[in-house]
C-alpha cells in the first residue's frame, strides 16, 4: 500500500495538514504492508473532492482508496461543534476506521477474498479486527467511529438512501459497541447501555467478536507476510 497527498483545494489544506500530523493514512498503509503480502498496489490518495459525495471510497479500477480532504474536515467539526474533549484524535480515529473498511473492500478484490454476508458488513468487522488490537488508541478510534455513526443515525430518517448497501449507522455504531464490549467485556462493561447495543446482545458479544477474528484469520492466513 502506498500513500499520497494532492494539492488540496483552497481552505482546504488545514486537513491535509491534520493528515500528515496525525499520519493516519501512513499507519494503515504500515500496518497492512507488515502484516499481508499483496499482490497488487493499493494506493491510499488524500485530495480535494467536489460534490456531496465525500466519503472515502475504493475504485476497483484503479485500485485507490479515495480519501477527501472535505470528509476530515466535516468529521473534525463536528467532533469540535459537539465539545469532544479531544476532538482531533477522535478525528484520527474516525478516518482510520473508514481506511480500514475501505482497505477491505480492496483486499476483498485483489485478494479475490470469498466470505459470507454483506461485503459492507465484512469490511466493517475488519475496522473492528484491525483496530481493537492496537491497545487504548485502536480502541478509541473505534469508539470514535461508533460515536460518529450515532450522530449521523439521526439523519438517517431523512435520507433517501434506502437503496444504500450499508447497514443503518445505528446498527453500525451497535455492532462497534458490541465488538469492543466482546473483546474485554469484563473491562468494558460501560459501553453496554440497554440500546446500543441492546442488554440482551451484549450477552453474545463475547461469542460475535471471537467469531469476528475467526473469520478474517481464516481469510487471511493464506496471504500473511
Amino acid at each position: 500500500m502506498t500513500v499520497s497527498y494532492k494539492a488540496p483545494a483552497p481552505g482546504r489544506a488545514d486537513e491535509r495538514t491534520f493528515l500528515r500530523t496525525h499520519a493516519v493514512p501512513e499507519q494503515v498503509a504500515e500496518d497492512l504492508n507488515d502484516a499481508l503480502q499483496l499482490p497488487e498496489r493499493i494506493r491510499i490518495v488524500s485530495h480535494s473532492c467536489t460534490g456531496d459525495d465525500d466519503y472515502p471510497e475504493y475504485d476497483p479500477n484503479t485500485r485507490k482508496i479515495a480519501l477527501c480532504y472535505e470528509y476530515v474536515g466535516r468529521v473534525r467539526s463536528a467532533f469540535q461543534e459537539a465539545g469532544a474533549s479531544d476532538p482531533d484524535m477522535r478525528t484520527a480515529g474516525v478516518v482510520t476506521e473508514s481506511l480500514y473498511h475501505e482497505a477491505a473492500h480492496a483486499l476483498v478484490d485483489t485478494l479475490e477474498l470469498d466470505f459470507d454476508g454483506s461485503e459492507e458488513d465484512v469490511a466493517d468487522r475488519f475496522a473492528a479486527y484491525r483496530m481493537i488490537p492496537q491497545g487504548a488508541e485502536g480502541r478509541a478510534g473505534l469508539l470514535a467511529a461508533a460515536d460518529n455513526y450515532v450522530w449521523e443515525a439521526q439523519d438517517d430518517a431523512d435520507s433517501s438512501g434506502s437503496s444504500d448497501e450499508h447497514a443503518p449507522d445505528a446498527v453500525r455504531a451497535a455492532n462497534y459497541r458490541c465488538h469492543l464490549h466482546g473483546s474485554a467485556p469484563e473491562t468494558d462493561a460501560k459501553l453496554v447501555d440497554g440500546r446500543l447495543p441492546s442488554s440482551e446482545r451484549a450477552g453474545r458479544c463475547r461469542d460475535e467478536y471471537r467469531a469476528l477474528r475467526r473469520g478474517w484469520d481464516e481469510l487471511l492466513a493464506p496471504h500473511t507476510t
